[in-house]
């Protein structure tokens, strides 16, 4: 559900607004949410086919132009690709916060960021 509204579809057409909405369906949503974990679970741990993984990992080109000039280029992955990064993020933020605070305020602190240049602008 953490998608931003209006997300991009990748390449396969599939977009997190779908999901949620498939998640959302009261007859099939359990059903759903095994299946998906069960995939999460597969990538994650590595299994996924060698055949499949160029396709999977990869994402759709689009090149935007700067305002001063030149291009910026734009990677849209698939959409459950995407879900299998966030799942495996939010798994290791929650581990690698205890390792790294209080020394790195980036990962896993909410505002940590924003803090640390509070603090530092206070300090200057």
């Amino acid at each position: 559900m953490s998608f931003p509204a209006g997300s991009s579809a990748g390449p396969d057409g599939l977009r997190p607004q779908h999901l949620k909405d498939l998640v959302s369906c009261q007859e099939r949503s359990p059903d759903l949410l095994t299946a998906l974990t069960r995939f999460v679970n597969m990538v994650l741990s590595g299994r996924c086919p060698e055949e499949v993984a160029p396709f999977f990992i990869g994402g759709r080109l689009i090149a935007l132009e700067k305002k001063s000039g030149g291009i910026q280029p734009i990677a849209v992955g698939m959409t459950v690709r995407r879900l299998v990064s966030k799942c495996g993020s939010a798994f290791g933020v929650q581990r690698m916060r205890f390792c790294l605070s209080p020394l790195q305020l980036g990962v896993g602190t909410p505002g940590g960021c924003e803090a640390a240049v509070h603090s530092a602008r206070r300090y200057l």
